[in-house]
């Protein structure tokens, strides 16, 4: 490969992907699609709707993975990279806490090896590639997409602040304003999407590569779709467990807003 070319993702890096992306369409379709067949093979108690929103979780991971694929340009593509080490890796510190404080376990054990298993092989690949830029990875702006720029920052700063209180409060985030009763693992687990999301989107917000932005839109589309998609079909749970309806009405707009935003960016993207 020429020196005067961008690095283009590896055979290592195109493997890690594909195997991760198999592994999360599968669970994730099961999950969402049949979650009464798979809530007790989750290393902690859930309902239905917490299995459908992991379900949309490890969905969004593989189109991510594809999205990463697609791309090429591993500086293009690195972006997903952190985003997958992130969730994983707070998802895996959130299920050893559990499994230390509950003596372990055969369905908690395989878990958390999977999960430590996803962040490490994400955050090697980070260590191996390097996230700088070299001169060669330099590509073209088009100067700053204004709308992209405020979207972005805005879903920073709301992701950002749920993030950090869910994760590290996660009683007064369950009390105050999660839509639904859930145990706090689950709702530290989806702190860790959060805050996976946070990094990207802030990241996002300071490009000017039209390439680096579309790259992550798929993932902004797919959770926060099918997260829609269960509170529809879980809304007897919603209206009976929410703190309130301003808070059912904000995670509804928040959602709604990061869909359809996203979708906006992806195909109107392709005319610049």
């Amino acid at each position: 490969m020429s020196s005067k070319r961008p690095v283009e993702l590896g055979r290592d890096v195109r493997l890690f992907l594909l195997f991760l992306s198999e592994i999360n369409l599968v669970m994730g379709a099961l999950f969402f699609v049949y979650p009464s067949l798979v809530i007790g093979l989750w290393p902690w108690q859930v309902k239905a709707l917490a299995v459908r929103f992991i379900g949309a979780i490890f969905l969004a991971i593989a189109f991510g993975c594809w999205s990463a694929l697609r791309a090429k340009i591993w500086q293009r593509a690195k972006i997903l990279v952190l985003v997958g080490g992130t969730f994983f890796g707070i998802t895996s510190i959130v299920s050893i806490v559990l499994a230390v404080s509950h003596n372990g376990g055969y369905v908690i054990s395989a878990w958390t090896g999977y999960f430590l298993i996803a962040s490490l092989g994400n955050f090697c690949l980070l260590y191996r590639y390097g996230w700088p830029r070299k001169p060669q990875d330099r590509l073209g702006g088009s100067g700053p997409w204004r709308t992209a720029r405020w979207f972005f920052r805005i879903q920073t700063v709301v992701v950002g602040i749920f993030g950090i209180m869910m994760l590290l409060v996660p009683d007064v985030a369950q009390h105050q304003f999660w839509p639904w009763s859930v145990l706090t693992p689950t709702l530290q687990m989806f702190a860790g999407l959060f805050l996976a999301t946070c990094l990207a989107t802030g990241w996002a917000s300071l490009q000017t590569d039209i390439g680096r932005i579309r790259v992550l839109l798929p993932l902004d589309v797919i959770f926060p779709s099918l997260a829609l998609l269960a509170v529809g079909i879980h809304w007897d749970v919603i209206s009976s467990q929410s703190p309130s309806a301003l808070v059912t009405g904000v995670w509804v707009f928040i959602y709604a807003f990061v869909a359809i935003g996203s979708a906006f960016l992806f195909f109107f993207s392709r005319k610049k």
